[in-house]
């Protein structure tokens, strides 16, 4: 549609709505897809004990873990290590448990099978255990290779890394290849590489060889190899250890953390602090229960499954939320840890978007108790909406909002910082000035949705006067957020004059603000009942041009940079506008801006965007089963360790940098393999900020379940 007809059809439409009855999409809606909150196994990591310099572990029959130390072996009774006699001094560096059941040990004095010395030939101390499937076990070193049952049997071997039993024979891992009776395979015949350091057998009889620079498989059958790299889905391909889990998974150890690969095709990565006590694993297992077992030099961890759903893993994040990251009714978008990943250090602090993040939280409890009722969902919406107001009353300015508070105390160190800070006229709090578009958005959102859902008579008032009056002060003030001096604030424009000649220039923020500004124009139609503001949204529509805007809201936001802030405004500044719009001819527009907006993020599989678009746009299909797994995915720890993917094998790097000019990968990892993040981060950007000394709150996830919820997409 031409600007020209459009502004036609929109004039001819406009003033047609007023205040009014109920939310136009809270009603008339059954959803085509429902997903059932059925029980999902959600991985938790955890270290166990205090073992420093842990070179291997190996699982005995029973599933229990022995490690190899400097100190020897050291066992998991299920609740602290204890030690193990083993006959040999000097430390163990590898471990493993004959067919028999016999624990194996290798270390710089020599080797044991049970209490018994093993009988070495000449030669550097040996580096390698493994079973023999004739009985007994396989023992590897530098000098030599062989299998000892009672007495040695050498292979003809110079040195070998490991030693296991094929479908047809012995396979030996060596610097030059993989040697067995029948041949030495190199590159030539499809290793990525001579430098092979570690091998398994699968059940299926592939053996599977691990180098320096990726993974190969000899297929049973052809007795081929094939090499398996980054682009076949190898997450890291420095292997230097392989193993064999009871279900057929290959479990594989690398300089940069542990990966599982399923028979049936499924993979799984661990990396970083969140998963791992340190990115080098040293070995790894994985027991019948599907447990991950890992050797690092910081000591052992385990990565373990837990049978939840998305409602008790709701639970626990809104009890988190509510017990470390509400100050002064505020919800920021994350808590300080004095000490890295220790929760029991946590404190609370201000943030240039509380508005913002206070809103969505809000907006979250009051979804809560639309459907469940809970005291506690409304008394924490209560608290939250009254600290929105409270942003408002400390300027002294009626309808100009803070982007934050704290206690008048603290003013003059705030006033020696950053920011515009000002002590309210009682002295009692103070605040902080230069409110941008950010914070209108997340007052619109959450106290609109407040009002309609979760408030009592006497707060639907309280919000109806508080909406009024800021919008007011933007109508008033030419369509500006105007601060107490009665100048624009610098990220406050709404005005034609700036969205016709200057947004270009800036961040191509149009569509957004025009969003922005006729959905707040509607929620305070809406909650007050005042017909000005519908008056003022027709006038945008019919002389400015601010449906256009709208229908091109992702164009405009595209149109200078790719900003996820952004776009997640975009989508809260859209639900409020199709929420309160009840003329079908601009909901037209408003889904086609919706639409486009929507098919952009659609690859993100992001459940806050996937859910607000099924709310508005009303679809027969709505990713909703991505949504889902997304939250599923999700790790259970907000810890935010910080992350860096960039060395990751699997990776396909845009070419193209974020706007902060960091690199990106063109699709998005798993979110099980990425750190927790907000939405309107990159989801493809390589490096997450962290240093384990903040936990993200539970907003980001509690908002989308909880609107899911409410719209009947999780049941």
């Amino acid at each position: 549609m031409g600007r020209v007809a459009l502004v036609a059809l929109v004039a001819a439409v406009a003033g047609c709505g007023g205040a009014g009855g109920g939310a136009g999409l809270d009603a008339g809606w059954t959803p085509p897809e429902v997903v059932e909150d059925l029980p999902f196994v959600q991985e938790i990591a955890e270290a166990r004990g205090a073992l420093t310099d842990v070179r291997a572990v190996a699982l005995d029959a029973s599933g229990v873990c022995h490690a190899a130390t400097a100190d020897g072996v050291q066992r998991w009774n299920g609740t602290a290590w204890e030690a193990v006699p083993v006959p040999l001094a000097g430390g163990v560096v590898d471990l493993a448990f004959a067919v028999s059941g016999e624990l194996a040990v290798v270390g710089p004095a020599g080797a044991a099978l049970g209490a018994v010395m093993i009988t070495l030939p000449a030669g550097a101390p040996p580096t390698f255990v493994g079973p023999r499937a004739a009985g007994g076990v396989w023992v590897a070193g530098p000098d030599y290779a062989g299998a000892w049952d009672g007495s040695w049997t050498a292979l003809p071997l110079a040195g070998a890394r490991a030693v296991v039993d094929g479908p047809d024979g012995w396979y030996a891992a060596t610097a030059a290849g993989v040697v067995s009776a029948a041949a030495t395979v190199t590159m030539a015949d499809g290793l990525p590489a001579d430098d092979v350091r570690t091998l398994a057998v699968l059940p299926d009889g592939t053996v599977a060889a691990g180098t320096a620079a990726g993974l190969a498989r000899r297929d049973p059958g052809t007795g081929a190899w094939r090499a398996v790299r980054g682009a076949d889905g190898l997450h890291y391909g420095d292997l230097t250890r392989l193993a064999v889990a009871p279900d057929g998974a290959l479990v594989a150890a690398t300089p940069m953390g542990a990966s599982v690969y399923a028979p049936g095709g499924g993979r799984r990565y661990y990396f970083g602090r969140a998963w791992l006590p340190a990115d080098a694993v040293r070995g790894a297992v994985r027991a019948a229960d599907g447990t991950l077992w890992v050797a690092t030099a910081a000591g052992v961890g385990v990565v373990r499954g837990v049978t939840t759903t998305l409602a008790e893993r709701a639970a626990r994040y809104d009890r988190l939320t509510q017990e470390r990251h509400v100050r002064l009714g505020y919800t920021s978008t994350e808590c300080g840890l004095a000490v890295a990943g220790d929760l029991t250090t946590a404190a609370t602090h201000d943030d240039d978007n509380d508005g913002e993040w206070t809103g969505m939280y809000l907006a979250s409890q009051a979804f809560r108790f639309a459907v469940t009722g809970a005291a506690d969902a409304q008394e924490n919406a209560r608290v939250a909406a009254a600290a929105l107001r409270r942003l408002e009353q400390v300027t002294g300015a009626p309808g100009f909002f803070a982007r934050s508070v704290v206690p008048g105390a603290e003013c003059p160190g705030k006033q020696a910082g950053a920011g515009e800070w000002h002590l309210s006229a009682d002295g009692a709090w103070c605040w902080k000035g230069d409110t941008s578009s950010d914070e209108l958005v997340g007052h619109v959102f959450g106290l609109s949705v407040y009002h309609d859902l979760a408030a009592t008579a006497a707060e639907r008032a309280a919000v109806a006067a508080a909406l009024g009056r800021i919008v007011g002060r933007i109508v008033d003030c030419g369509y500006v957020l105007c601060d107490v001096d009665g100048q624009p604030t610098t990220d406050g424009h709404f005005d034609p004059e700036w969205m016709e000649s200057s947004f270009q220039a800036r961040y191509g923020d149009a569509g957004l603000n025009a969003a922005m500004i006729l959905g707040a124009l509607r929620a305070a139609e809406h909650v007050t009942g005042e017909a000005r503001f519908g008056a003022a949204a027709a006038a945008l529509v019919r002389d400015h041009g601010y449906a256009e805007y709208v229908r091109r809201i992702e164009e405009i936001n595209l149109s200078i940079q790719v900003n996820h802030d952004s776009e997640e405004m975009s989508f809260l500044a859209l639900f409020a506008l199709l929420r309160y719009e009840r003329d079908p001819a601009l909901l037209a527009i408003w889904r086609e801006g919706l639409e486009h907006l929507w098919q952009v993020q659609r690859p993100e599989r992001d459940p806050e965007l996937n859910v607000m678009h099924a709310a508005m746009a009303r679809p027969a299909a709505y990713d909703l089963a991505a949504s889902v797994e997304t939250l599923r995915a999700l790790p259970e720890s907000l810890v935010l360790w910080g992350l860096d993917s960039s060395h990751r094998w699997d990776r396909d790097e845009d070419p193209q940098r974020d706007r902060f000019g960091q690199p990106q990968n063109r699709f998005v990892f798993p979110y099980g393999e990425r750190q927790p993040m907000r939405w309107c981060e990159n989801p493809y950007a390589y490096r997450q900020p962290g240093d384990g000394h903040a936990e993200l709150s539970g907003t980001f996830w509690l908002l989308p379940y909880w609107m899911a919820r409410y719209y009947g997409l999780i049941r």
